[in-house]
């Protein structure tokens, strides 16, 4: 079993922690620290095991991948950090975009578009 351990007066403990598989087969699943994908890693038979993160609540906040369970506590902390400041990045493009005029085109539009070849 994997731990990521916070200080406890911030409320706990985050654990990763191997566990069966509740998916159908060797299906990959995103990781919750990276982005990238996480492959079970088979047990025996048709059974599986993927890393569960919890938080320290205790609720289930994904899987994760066996590159990012391997950099242990310094890299998650690190790696999780790259990613907020990725998806921050990416939550004001959108914003922006959100706020500009917006055209789209007509069904119409889009059959005239078929009929001529366009597409």
């Amino acid at each position: 079993m994997s731990e990521i351990t916070r200080n406890p007066k911030q409320g706990g403990n985050v654990k990763i922690q191997w566990e069966p598989s509740v998916y159908v087969g060797n299906a990959p699943v995103r990781c919750a620290i990276c982005g990238d994908r996480a492959h079970p890693i088979r047990l025996r038979g048709s059974h599986y095991l993927l890393a569960v993160v919890y938080n320290a609540q205790g609720q289930v906040c994904g899987e994760v991948c066996r590159p990012c369970i391997a950099m242990g506590v310094p890299g998650i902390q690190e790696r999780l950090q790259e990613r907020i400041n990725h998806l921050q990045t990416q939550i004001q493009e959108l914003q922006a975009l959100a706020a500009e005029p917006m055209e789209v085109p007509s069904l119409e539009e889009e059959f005239n578009s078929y009929s001529t070849g366009a597409l």
